[in-house]
């Protein structure tokens, strides 16, 4: 069994290579062609750290996938293994420090969000202040235009490390989140729903911060009349901003569309308020960059 650390990965992911990872993944969830167990949470409240265990496999792809990834704090790591989906030997452990689930959370929140917001639209707002809104951002504009960002956070020493690192990347950023803009996009680890005045403006919304139980960023309000999308039903209904709202009697439960359908057939016409998109993070998909990921390396 092959061991790859941090600099081999990275140098084998690169954006296109993960892009068409997640997009294949995420077209062939929707299409019921992948196997995907309920996801594991574990909780350590005492060290502000929790722990997720996913899997998947994509039918006629060489490997499954288990990926451990967990965030202690402000600190993440994780690994990933391949297994060879024909014989159940492990072929390769991927020690990526939690990158390939930063790197492909913020590859499908790039793919949904630009396929669901008008185009024409460069001006953007970030809810979060952590790896992954920094993450959001520079991997949206490999697919769109970003020429504005918004950035709001609790702590202000945070936005402004936030709108810093944004600016050395060349994109203009001001500490100014509440104020809304026509694209919205949420990464906190939030138990309760962010300000709703910084949705007001948003014709599309992506969440990708409520990812277990008891997490939940998205205001109620914001999915009435919406279209939606989750990256898988189950999951968005038991554990997702989506399934929050449908408690709360704001949507019904069959209300949603599949991400993979949006990614392979276009944001569907209608009348509606905004669109939200609500991503808790598919197994199959951590399996389809794994594979990608390892052809890039073992060729």
């Amino acid at each position: 069994m092959k061991v790859f650390g941090l600099e081999e990965i990275s140098a084998a992911a690169k954006p296109a290579v993960v892009f068409d990872a997640m997009r294949a993944a995420l077209i062939a969830h929707a299409e019921g062609r992948t196997s995907v167990p309920a996801p594991m949470v574990l909780e350590f409240p005492q060290y502000a750290g929790d722990t997720h265990v996913k899997a998947g496999h994509i039918a006629g792809t060489p490997y499954f996938a288990v990926k451990v990834a967990s965030t202690f704090g402000s600190v993440n790591n994780g690994l990933v293994l391949a297994v060879d989906a024909t014989t159940g030997q492990p072929a390769a452990v991927l020690a990526d420090e939690g990158k390939l689930t930063a790197w492909r959370t913020a590859a499908a929140g790039a793919l949904i969000t630009d396929a669901m917001t008008p185009s024409g639209i460069d001006e953007v707002a970030v809810l979060g202040t952590g790896e992954q809104a920094l993450l959001q951002v520079l991997w949206l504009r490999e697919l769109r235009p970003v020429n504005r960002v918004k950035v709001w956070g609790r702590r202000p020493e945070a936005v402004e490390r936030l709108c810093a690192a944004l600016a050395i990347e060349g994109v203009h950023a001001t500490p100014d989140g509440l104020t809304g803009a026509p694209c919205v996009i949420t990464t906190t680890a939030a138990r309760e729903p962010l300000p709703l005045e910084a949705f007001w403006a948003a014709v599309h919304i992506t969440g990708v911060g409520t990812d277990m139980p008891g997490k939940g960023e998205l205001p109620h309000e914001v999915f009435a009349r919406a279209l939606v999308a989750t990256d898988d039903h189950a999951q968005c209904l038991h554990h997702g901003d989506f399934g929050n709202a449908v408690r709360a009697g704001v949507i019904n439960e069959d209300a949603d569309i599949s991400v993979g359908a949006v990614l392979r057939d276009g944001r569907p016409s209608g009348e509606h308020s905004r669109s939200v998109a609500d991503l808790t993070g598919v197994g199959a998909t951590d399996a389809g960059v794994a594979a990608a990921v390892l052809s890039q390396l073992v060729r």
